[in-house]
């Protein structure tokens, strides 16, 4: 309906121009001074006397223009700025400035080129949105009222605007003024046409609006220019290399003489399972969007559009559950080992597989029935949010909160014992066998002390593991129901639309206005890097100098075995020397 009434609007202005250059060009500068009337359809711009050829009478322009009051109607909300120029250059072309020098001489000042010029400025992208671009003027060809063409700045009627200094300071499109079921001819970049929009539907009703859509990932274009992009290509950089080196233990651990025994065996387990959690990103790095986005380019990736998202997000639920069972199962050892000088998981490891490795397997299904997969933010996709608390928080909570507390518990155990065994050493020994009888059987302090400096490294990763979920689960409560808002409540996407539609604005100006609306960005980061660094403090803890000469001593067997009668040295040629 906009589209209609903007092309029969401005189709009339361009031809009653036409019509009276046509006129005027064979009468040229034969013409005389007028008054203008304080009523006419100019009045607010035009303030001087007009000249009008001969035989040109004021009615035909007036009646022509009143046009321009149908088109003040429909662009006036929408953009001020550009009625403003576009009124400003078609008033001063219908009617030059008339200036008596003497009685006789006239001189005639018609439309600036920098006015013609400005009107392209302001209202090119309106009028391409609108399908009207070949009514833009072309200031090369456009001749005035009087037959001539567009004068320079310095000798030309110049329109002083009407608009206030923070009108167009603004310059934003009003998008709230646009009738109900507008649709844009074309989508200015980088949005991309609704192809259902013809039909009275809409492909994304959350990411498209007139017709165009916002491109998928949005969140390349809510935040600053590549900020997205950038920011997230590091974090799949790093998560790659948690892959890697997490595979580099696994590996490790399965190859090696006497790893696959407890407790060496809980590591090998914690090893498969951050190896699980960290290769996903195998699946996006190098074209993210493969995941992101459905094909058409639109909607977001989820279960229905996108195998590939569904994998990797399956995937990424099932070791993110193993994971955090098996760093449960470490603490669990250590207290029970610690506390009550137990070796209760030493012959336990079917129990612990059921558990650690099923428990996932049953989530992940559990969320893949619901089709509940699906791409929010970064470059993985993960449980939507409209079930991710309920399927994946909450049962990750359950695991995660007890085992801090026992945690918690065998390091206040540990601190007590120490405490305790301090003081019976500065005690007599009658008083010091008194204390003793508290004391759990067959618990020292050395036998404590020695437990931990076995399982330290053990006890480590663990909580770096707990500190990580606790940091990303708070993220999501803080911070992820602002993208939902914002998916879910096209009205606050409004403002930033109608900057990025604004002539001159640029990405980064407007992530500002909706950057109130979104989790910062260095918070984003900080969690996707928290929850990639783990394969890395995997290596680092368990990587040692001891494994290396174990491989080395591997690598040395294997070439003795090769060998002729054992020709091959020990001291000589080794995989590492340490």
């Amino acid at each position: 309906m906009l589209i209609s009434k903007l092309k029969s609007t401005v189709a009339l202005i361009i031809t009653t121009s036409a019509s009276i250059i046509v006129h005027a060009q064979s009468v040229k500068n034969s013409g005389s001074c007028n008054a203008y009337p304080t009523n006419a359809t100019c009045a607010s711009y035009v303030d001087y006397s007009v000249f009008l050829p001969d035989k040109v009478a004021m009615s035909q322009i007036e009646a022509q223009l009143q046009s321009l009051t149908q088109l003040e109607s429909l662009l006036g909300g929408v953009s001020p700025v550009c009625l403003d120029t576009y009124v400003r250059y078609q008033c001063s072309k219908a009617y030059p400035k008339c200036v008596t020098t003497n009685s006789t001489d006239i001189s005639v000042y018609s439309a600036c080129s920098s006015a013609c010029k400005a009107v392209n400025i302001a209202c090119a992208k309106l009028f391409e949105m609108a399908g009207q671009t070949a009514f833009l003027p072309n200031c090369s060809t456009e001749v005035t009222s009087i037959g001539f063409g567009l004068q320079p700045d310095d000798m030309c009627n110049n329109m002083p605007t009407k608009l206030t200094k923070d009108q167009i300071e603004d310059g934003k499109l009003n998008l709230s003024a646009v009738p109900e079921g507008f649709i844009m001819a074309e989508c200015p970049a980088p949005f991309l046409v609704d192809p259902l929009a013809a039909t009275g539907s809409s492909l994304n009703d959350k990411y498209c609006r007139y017709g165009c859509c916002i491109p998928c990932p949005s969140q390349d274009l809510f935040y600053k220019k590549n900020w997205a992009i950038k920011g997230f290509l590091a974090t799949d950089v790093i998560r790659f290399i948690s892959a890697v080196l997490s595979l580099i233990l696994v590996i490790s651990y399965l190859v090696l003489p006497d790893k696959r025994r407890h407790p060496s065996l809980l590591i090998l387990n914690l090893s498969v399972a951050i190896f699980i959690f960290s290769m996903v990103v195998f699946f996006s790095i190098g074209d993210p969007k493969r995941l992101q986005c459905a094909a058409n380019g639109i909607s977001p990736g989820d279960m229905g559009n996108n195998t590939l998202c569904a994998a990797q997000g399956a995937i990424l639920i099932f070791g993110s559950f193993a994971t955090c069972l098996w760093c449960a199962a470490l603490i669990l050892n250590l207290h029970v080992h610690t506390v009550w000088n137990s070796n209760f998981f030493t012959n336990r490891y079917i129990l612990l597989n059921v558990v650690c490795w099923g428990i996932p397997a049953a989530i992940m299904s559990i969320a893949s029935g619901l089709h509940a997969v699906k791409f929010e933010f970064a470059n993985l996709c993960l449980v939507s949010m409209e079930y991710i608390f309920p399927l994946f928080f909450y049962p990750l909570a359950a695991i995660v909160c007890p085992s801090f507390l026992v945690h918690i518990a065998t390091f206040f155990y540990i601190a007590k014992i120490a405490v305790r065994e301090g003081l019976e050493s500065d005690l007599t020994q009658s008083l010091s066998t008194g204390t003793m009888t508290d004391r759990p059987p067959g618990v020292s302090k050395k036998h404590v002390m020695d437990a931990v400096k076995i399982q330290w490294r053990a006890l480590l990763l663990a909580v770096v593991a707990i500190v990580t979920v606790l940091f990303y689960w708070l993220f999501y409560m803080t911070q992820m129901s602002r993208m939902t808002e914002l998916q879910n409540n096209p009205a606050l996407t409004l403002d930033w639309l109608e900057c990025m539609l604004t002539p001159g604005s640029t990405q980064n100006q407007c992530a500002d206005v909706i950057s109130s609306h979104l989790p910062p960005f260095a918070l984003i980061i900080v969690a996707e890097t928290l929850v990639s660094t783990i394969g890395i403090w995997l290596f680092v803890m368990f990587g040692k100098r001891s494994l290396w000469h174990e491989w080395n001593d591997l690598i040395y067997d294997i070439r003795i075995s090769f060998g002729r009668h054992g020709r091959a040295e020990k001291n000589g040629e080794q995989f590492f020397a340490l």
